[in-house]
C-alpha cells in the first residue's frame, strides 16, 4: 500500500491496526532516522515479533498495515504474520522515511506524529 492508500484506509476504517516494526529508538525518535510515527501505531520491533505475537492475537481477523522506516523490514514482518494465520496483512511501501513526501498532505498530517 502507498502512504496515500494507508491514509485513505485508516480514515475510512478506524478498526485498521497500524503495526510499526522499527526499533523502539526509531519509533520514539531517539535513534536512527527521525521520521516520526503514525498515531495509534503499535510498536513491536521485527526482531521481537515472534516472541510478542500474542500481543497481536486480538487483531488476527482485522486488517493490519505493517510499517517500518524504508520498507525493508515490514515485508518480512508481514510474511511472519501471514505464516501465523493473520489473514488481512498489508505492507506500506517506502516506509516512514517517505511519509511526508508521499502521503496526502491533509491526511498525512492528521496521522503523523513528530517524535523528536
Amino acid at each position: 500500500m502507498t502512504p496515500n492508500q494507508v491514509c485513505d484506509r485508516v480514515s475510512s476504517n478506524p478498526q485498521v491496526i497500524l503495526l510499526d516494526v522499527r526499533t523502539k529508538g526509531e519509533f520514539e525518535g531517539t535513534r536512527g532516522g527521525k521520521y516520526g510515527r503514525l498515531k495509534n501505531a503499535i510498536n513491536i520491533p521485527v526482531q521481537d515479533l515472534i516472541a510478542r505475537i500474542g500481543e497481536l492475537s486480538p487483531y488476527k481477523d482485522r486488517e493490519i498495515i505493517v510499517i517500518c522506516s524504508h520498507s525493508r523490514r515490514s515485508p518480512r514482518a508481514s510474511f511472519m504474520l501471514n505464516q501465523r494465520g493473520f489473514k488481512h496483512v498489508k505492507n506500506m511501501l517506502w516506509g516512514m522515511s517517505q511519509w511526508q513526501q508521499k502521503a496526502n498532505k491533509s491526511c498525512g498530517k492528521k496521522l503523523w506524529e513528530k517524535t523528536f
